[in-house]
């Protein structure tokens, strides 16, 4: 956290970051986390990843799922079963 109070929420609750606040998180649902901001103020966050490729992010709030690549979201209401317009195994 470079400048500003946001609000961090991860899967133990929220808090508030200060100025020069680190924090590091795990890969997979323990390092959920989503950072907000609800003071109106200009905010500076540095955010660093050792993210590989390929990386899939799940968004509760919007019930989306990011890919990368191709750096695209998708919905999960739109989820499709597995054989949906895949051709007849043997035809």
């Amino acid at each position: 956290m470079l400048e500003g109070t946001p609000t961090l929420r991860t899967p133990e609750g929220e808090r508030e970051l200060r100025a020069w606040d680190t924090v590091c998180f795990p890969e997979g649902p323990d390092g959920a986390h989503k950072v907000t901001n609800r003071t109106g103020e200009t905010l500076r966050v540095a955010l660093l990843s050792t993210r590989r490729e390929p990386a899939v992010s799940i968004y509760p709030d919007s019930n989306k799922v990011g890919v990368w690549p191709p750096g695209k979201l998708f919905r999960l209401g739109d989820a499709v079963d597995y054989w949906v317009d895949e051709p007849l195994a043997g035809s």
